[in-house]
């Protein structure tokens, strides 16, 4: 019975993050750092779901991902500068050339760095692709 539990809790909080998800989608939010306004569209809530390939991530990660959807706002309005670029590189799946930009920003309570992966498909617009936490680096005790 715990499983069907689990199930039924994730469909809900899956309902509450969709929903959050429209919230964005509403209005474009403005990146000084790329100096456009970021759409949030359907691909971009698939992709916190599906991997690359389409593949269900499993809902532990699905979760993790959805947790993160509050601070990607912030994230966008905040960062600095530009972590990662990716150059134009053709996709055969989309038939077209696509770009990627990974930018970062401490944000939330507790400080946390998180980085919001954007991609833009041939020359469309900028859309939230993805988010995650950075990896918090474990430090070694001192050996005795």
């Amino acid at each position: 019975m715990k499983q069907a539990d689990s199930t039924q809790n994730f469909k809900e909080f899956l309902k509450e993050k969709r929903a959050f998800y429209k919230t964005l989608s509403v209005s474009d939010v403005y990146c000084p750092v790329l100096d456009a306004n970021i759409v949030f569209n359907s691909k971009g809530f698939y992709h916190l779901r599906y991997d690359s390939h389409g593949k269900e991530r499993v809902i532990k990660e699905q979760r993790y991902k959805l947790t993160l959807l509050p601070l990607v706002k912030a994230v966008i309005k905040c960062a600095t500068s530009i972590h990662e670029y990716r150059k134009e590189e053709y996709s055969k799946p989309l038939g077209k050339y696509f770009e990627i930009w990974e930018i970062k920003a401490t944000v939330g309570k507790s400080n946390t760095t998180v980085s919001v992966i954007l991609r833009r498909i041939g020359t469309g617009n900028i859309t939230f692709l993805s988010v995650f936490k950075e990896k918090e680096k474990k430090t070694k005790k001192p050996s005795k």
